[in-house]
């Protein structure tokens, strides 16, 4: 079987690659990775809304009092409302950390540090050039990217480096850990961390569900794969990756299943 010749760099396609490869897709998530992906997003929506609602000083409060009013007579009570809270919090601290155990080889050594979190110089100038086209200053092509943009990348890292501390302030917060002071101290951390990683979630989510281009991505959290036209001109080193394993393997396949030439002599000799 002849295999076609992979290109190395992004190339204008024809009418007719784009149809056959809108038909053809890429398995871009695990299922495991999807159920903890809408896991997460729940648990967020929950505990932002619980953790807004909880702050009711005048001077320090971030949302309108009806709302809080509202989830408060919805969970009975504000210590009701703190229950919840904290149940949440130590449920989704606790699924993460079993995460982490669990798939430390299987799929966070090698896919979150190696490829959702690592920037290389790709990456540097898609964001460099992904800024300047935003504010009207460049028209160069974006440079290709792997299966996660830098964008992604980037918000990735600040996710990561956010989750460790909104979980141990949380627990000295939920526990009243090592005094008063730290108590007070962590309180602050927390919600600057929560507000950072919220700011990056607004993106996020607007990204993923509003913006046009990047639907196909919104929809694998769903379904797992995309398409090959969406992945040849968003990801084109992530596709070009997995093409060139699927050519391997077709290689590998067919010279499984081909006569062994010298086999095929000593029969016919006989």
């Amino acid at each position: 079987m002849k295999t076609s010749p992979i290109p190395e760099h992004p190339i204008p396609l024809s009418g007719e690659q784009v149809e056959a490869m809108r038909q053809r897709h890429l398995k871009k998530h695990h299922i495991a990775i999807i159920l903890l992906h809408w896991f997460n997003a729940l648990v967020w929506i929950w505990e932002l809304s619980t953790g807004v609602a909880l702050v009711s000083a005048d001077r320090l409060r971030v949302v309108p009092v009806a709302f809080i009013q509202t989830l408060t007579e919805l969970a009975g009570s504000r210590a009701n409302l703190m229950r919840i809270h904290l149940g949440l919090g130590l449920t989704w601290i606790a699924v993460f950390l079993v995460y982490g155990l669990f798939g430390w080889r299987t799929y966070l050594s090698q896919e979150v540090l190696k490829r959702e979190i690592a920037l290389d110089a790709d990456d540097m100038a898609w964001l460099r050039i992904r800024v300047l086209g935003i504010l009207g200053r460049s028209s160069e092509s974006l440079p290709p990217q792997g299966v996660y943009n830098a964008g992604q990348k980037l918000f990735a890292l600040m996710v990561y480096a956010a989750l460790p501390v909104i979980m141990a302030t949380g627990l000295i917060m939920a526990f009243h850990l090592f005094g008063t002071a730290v108590v007070g101290w962590a309180a602050l951390i927390h919600f600057c961390a929560v507000g950072g990683v919220f700011s990056g979630l607004i993106v996020h989510v607007y990204m993923g569900a509003v913006f046009p281009e990047e639907k196909p991505a919104f929809f694998s959290m769903f379904s797992g794969v995309v398409d090959e036209v969406f992945a040849y001109s968003h990801h084109f080193k992530w596709w070009r990756e997995m093409k060139l394993k699927e050519q391997a393997w077709e290689v590998k396949h067919d010279q499984a299943v081909q006569p062994d030439p010298t086999k095929a002599n000593e029969s016919s000799s006989t």
